[in-house]
């Protein structure tokens, strides 16, 4: 999917704005930024309420299909679905999307495509470079119209997006956990990790039930004055915190671990794309009513 358009706006809901409404009064001269102040309220609000209520994950739908058996480009098809990220942000994804993955496996640099391969049996199969499948909020800007230039500019003739649209964004990521860094440095040890649940089960006490909603204030933000999103477990450092784990993709490769370090794993062929999504947070209420089958 494209990537968050330039010339939109930053979403405020990253910076986790205080929840203040705009006092309107007669006579009151409003500006751009009162009506932003209005937008980011209400949805600041429902943010909010969707984090605490819900959590964050799949609400339904974007399953993760591998490519069929004899697809050259190794299409990864992602379904139509809804999910919610961690700061409580609606995604939705309208139409199927698909990523290439022998075309992305040909753009990325040997060295961490090497760094990314594990073997049997941490994998189902022989060799595979391991990837997981997110997706994050994006916005993206829909058709200009004319504004005053902000910033350090004196134009009358400047553009700016009639519309922010809310769009998904996917991105697949290297897992190296494990190996050696290709950059040099120490390296993530142990097996590639993944997601944790730590809210109790139905089954719970009252004891364990009380003791979760009582310490689950405000938790997963660093404590810095800008208090940003800290990456869970399943989270690689330097990439969107807020993002929601949809797969594991394991793309059989051929390595041959005795050659020079420089050696970069080849697409093998005899083997079918694995892709789990037993791991992926899901959000799940029992009882819900749908009114037809699931698909």
């Amino acid at each position: 999917m494209a990537l968050d358009d330039p010339t939109k706006p930053a979403d405020p809901l990253e910076t986790r704005p205080a929840p203040e409404r705009v006092n309107y009064a007669t006579g009151v001269m409003l500006q751009a930024d009162d009506f932003e102040a209005e937008q980011t309220y209400h949805r600041g609000r429902l943010a909010q309420l969707a984090c605490y209520l819900l959590g964050s994950g799949t609400l339904a739908g974007l399953n993760v299909g591998a490519p069929e058996a004899g697809d050259n480009l190794l299409e990864l098809k992602v379904e139509p679905g809804v999910a919610i990220d961690r700061l409580g942000r609606l995604i939705e994804i309208s139409s199927a999307q698909c990523i290439r993955l022998a075309s992305w496996f040909a753009a990325q640099d040997g060295r961490y495509l090497r760094a990314a391969t594990h073997d049997s049996p941490k994998v189902p199969l022989p060799q595979a470079v391991v990837a997981d499948v997110f997706l994050s909020a994006g916005n993206c800007g829909r058709g200009k119209t004319p504004s005053f230039a902000s910033g350090p500019f004196d134009a009358l003739d400047a553009l700016v997006p009639a519309r922010i649209a809310e769009t998904g964004h996917l991105e697949l990521v290297l897992r190296m956990e494990g190996n050696p860094d290709p950059d040099g440095g120490p390296g993530v040890p142990g097996d590639v990790p993944v997601p944790k649940n730590f809210w109790p089960g139905p089954g719970a006490n009252a004891d364990a039930i009380r003791k979760a909603v009582l310490g689950s204030w405000d938790i997963g933000f660093s404590t810095n004055a800008g208090e940003t999103l800290d990456g869970l477990q399943e989270h690689v450092p330097g990439k969107d915190p807020s993002a929601i784990l949809l797969a594991r993709v394991m793309i059989p490769v051929a390595l041959d671990r005795s050659g020079p370090a420089t050696l970069s794993p080849t697409l093998d062929p005899t083997e079918q794309v694995a892709v789990d999504q037993s791991i992926r947070p899901l959000i799940y209420f029992s009882g819900k009513w749908l009114g037809h089958a699931p698909a």
